[in-house]
């Protein structure tokens, strides 16, 4: 079994509801989404904890959303028609 103290529990890891929070979920929906997988997990001691270099790389993907198109100037769209 793995034991951190609480400094470093904070420096590496973030808790479920704290990760969460980042994109806007509340603690209830935090909770369900790592339970999904949606949020990265670690068993440290008895905590469920949020390994915070691997979260600040996926939640980018939540915060980014789908991809947005943007209208093509005229030039650029008879080009593509050719």
């Amino acid at each position: 079994m793995m034991r951190l103290s609480p400094k470093l529990r904070a420096r590496f890891y973030y808790s479920i509801p704290v990760a969460g929070a980042q994109v806007g979920w509340g603690r209830s929906e935090a909770y369900r989404a790592a339970r999904r997988g949606d949020i990265p997990t670690e068993d440290v001691g008895r905590f469920k904890l949020v390994p915070r270099k691997r979260w600040n790389s996926e939640r980018k993907h939540f915060l980014r959303g789908p991809a947005i198109r943007t209208r093509r100037s005229g030039r650029e769209a008879a080009s593509a028609e050719a």
